[in-house]
């Protein structure tokens, strides 16, 4: 297990956290974790442009500084209790925070890594959802996805150094071909997939991860392909219905009551379905 390079952020209230998450059994996925949480140890630790954070006179780097080690310390806990994905997540949040807090002290013009946030968000989200797909339907093998990872982590270690503009142009090739795979697989006839979830949080975000995807083709697809003017009122009223059903889905899940969230994720991907009918395109 990765070992905390910097015990001083363990605080009293992040050791207190109760670390409530799902243990994963996925070991590329426990992997993931520990390449992320050691790349975010390096870089919040006591040198190099931490360093420079912590004895500059920028208030908000400092504090967007603490949030990202913050985040390490509780990456760390969850880790221990085997719970790779929550790890994931924490860890890339903290990643952006020390990013942040980097060109915040550089002086850097705000919300000057937009850019690279926001393909940043696109590609992971985009990989997430390819590998939530059957393994024969991805159309992508495993060493082209393990390579993806390797990428998005060598971006994240040149924006965490401030670098957002060759962060980014890694990032670009990446998310571009997983938008085209994922259109690809979305703008399809329909097909049926036999599935077995662990338990009703990997079932959610299963069908959480179909629902983004879903989302995505219609993005790709605006203003290429409208409904016919008789359905227009009732093609509007689809995705307002599927995006409130998800927005409600995503509250129950977040309390963990998830009989109600996988009913309203559902009836939000079925509106989707709907929808994508009434302009052509086949799911």
């Amino acid at each position: 297990m990765v070992p905390v390079v910097f015990p001083l952020f363990l605080g009293e209230m992040a050791v207190a956290q109760a670390t409530d998450c799902a243990p994963s059994s996925d070991p590329a996925v426990i992997k993931q974790a520990e390449q992320k949480l050691v790349l975010l140890q390096r870089m919040v630790g006591s040198g190099g442009p931490a360093k420079r954070v912590d004895e500059g006179d920028n208030e908000e780097a400092r504090q967007v500084l603490e949030q990202a080690r913050s985040d390490a310390a509780q990456a760390s806990l969850v880790l221990d209790e085997g719970c790779g994905a929550e790890a994931v997540e924490l860890a890339t949040s903290g990643l952006s925070l020390a990013s942040k807090a980097f060109a915040l002290a550089k002086n850097r013009r705000p919300g000057s890594d937009a850019g690279y946030r926001e393909v940043h968000g696109r590609t992971t989200s985009f990989l997430q959802s390819l590998e939530a797909q059957p393994p024969e339907a991805r159309g992508i093998g495993d060493a082209d996805i393990t390579g993806m990872h390797r990428q998005i982590e060598r971006a994240e270690e040149l924006a965490v150094s401030g670098n957002f503009e060759s962060a980014t142009n890694l990032l670009k090739p990446v998310a571009d071909r997983l938008e085209r795979r994922l259109v690809a697989i979305y703008d399809q006839k329909t097909v049926y997939y036999e599935k077995s979830f662990d338990g009703p949080e990997d079932e959610y975000a299963y069908l959480a991860q179909q629902y983004q995807g879903y989302q995505m083709v219609f993005d790709r697809f605006a203003g290429s392909r409208e409904a016919p003017h008789s359905a227009k009122k009732m093609y509007d009223d689809l995705l307002a219905s599927a995006a409130d059903l998800a927005s409600a889905a995503e509250g129950h899940a977040k309390a963990s009551e998830w009989d109600t969230a996988l009913v309203e994720i559902q009836e939000a991907v079925t509106h989707c379905e709907r929808a994508m009918r009434l302009i052509g395109i086949g799911y």
